[in-house]
């Protein structure tokens, strides 16, 4: 049961993070395409956040892995296993929500709160 939720917090926060990289690229590429049509600008922006996606998501996955998998060595050995999981990934998604909160409406988390 450990190893799925393990493995649905990682595959959560992979999709997440992707997310927050493939719009700070569509940011940039839509900025650069207002010289071109509409029609050629959506065609591009298109082509450009698919041929960056894939990569992107593949390099997450990775990384997010390798973090969470070292942050809950290091939480283990500090509240214990299932306590210094709880706790590392709470403060993931403390970061996430931060990050979304910043891009979508410009706001820290203390100004939300």
């Amino acid at each position: 049961m450990l190893r799925f939720l393990t493995k649905a917090v990682i595959f959560t926060i992979s999709i997440l993070a992707s997310y927050l990289i493939t719009g700070a690229i569509e940011d940039r590429v839509l900025r650069e395409t207002e010289q071109f049509r509409p029609l050629t600008a959506t065609l591009l922006g298109m082509a450009i956040i698919v041929a960056v996606f894939v990569p992107v998501f593949a390099y997450t996955e990775r990384m997010t892995e390798a973090a969470i998998k070292a942050g809950l060595r290091q939480t283990k050995a500090g509240a214990g296993k299932v306590l210094g999981a709880v706790i590392f990934v709470g403060i993931i998604f403390l970061i996430l929500i931060a990050l979304f909160l910043d891009r979508w409406f410009g706001i820290s988390i203390i100004d939300a709160i």
